[in-house]
């Protein structure tokens, strides 16, 4: 069976001119999350980033369900493979702000979110206590890891691509909010590839990639 992503290659180096990677190709199943390791400093952050399009790759080829995505539709890839970044970046705003603006792009799957849904991944992911209203600057960053986990999760992209996404979380919070992001990823139609800072739940993915310094081939 043909993998259901299939990006690269990719190459990479560091500041001082250093091969991080070379010569990289990823590919994910469908219905699969899979863990991405690697030593710090390794690329891990720069190789996600590339592969969602956020660093010019202009060799790279990229196909996903069996359709290509040349460079100019780079936009279009990015709507479908979306990255959840490690500092959870947050617009200016309040935390329903942050929740529907992605359905503002051409590329969502509906005008506005699903209602319902939203109210379940607020309660799921700890923040249903928390108003729309509130401020996204008063949150902590755990809350504000929470919140971009929400948000992804409601975009409902067919692959989410999350950078340490259980960064200053607890516990309880890290669990469930690893449980979440495997049961999106097991979706027909779907798949996750993810960065742990704790490595200890990296054996419940369905497959593990690593990243040595300087290595190549496929990821």
């Amino acid at each position: 069976m043909a993998p259901f992503l299939t990006a690269g290659p990719y190459s990479a180096r560091d500041g001082e001119g250093r091969v991080l990677f070379d010569g990289l190709g990823i590919a994910l199943e469908e219905g699969s999350l899979s863990v991405l390791d690697g030593p710090s400093g390794s690329g891990k952050s720069t190789l996600l980033r590339q592969l969602v399009g956020l660093v010019p790759t202009p060799a790279a080829d990229r196909t996903l369900a069996g359709e290509g995505f040349g460079p100019r539709e780079l936009p279009r890839w990015r709507s479908r493979v979306v990255l959840m970044a490690q500092d959870a970046p947050m617009l200016a705003g309040t935390v329903g702000d942050n929740l529907r603006f992605p359905f503002t792009h051409r590329g969502a799957p509906a005008g506005r979110p699903d209602e319902r849904r939203l109210g379940e991944l607020l309660a799921a992911t700890g923040l249903g206590a928390i108003p729309e209203s509130r401020a996204v600057a008063t949150l902590s960053g755990g809350e504000r890891h929470r919140l971009a986990l929400a948000r992804g999760l409601l975009w409902d992209p067919p692959v989410l691509v999350a950078d340490e996404p259980l960064s200053g979380l607890d516990e309880d919070a890290a669990r469930t909010c690893f449980d979440l992001l495997l049961g999106f990823a097991r979706r027909p139609g779907h798949a996750a590839l993810v960065v742990l800072h704790d490595r200890s739940r990296a054996h419940l993915a369905d497959h593990r990639l690593a990243l040595r310094r300087g290595g190549g081939g496929e990821a």
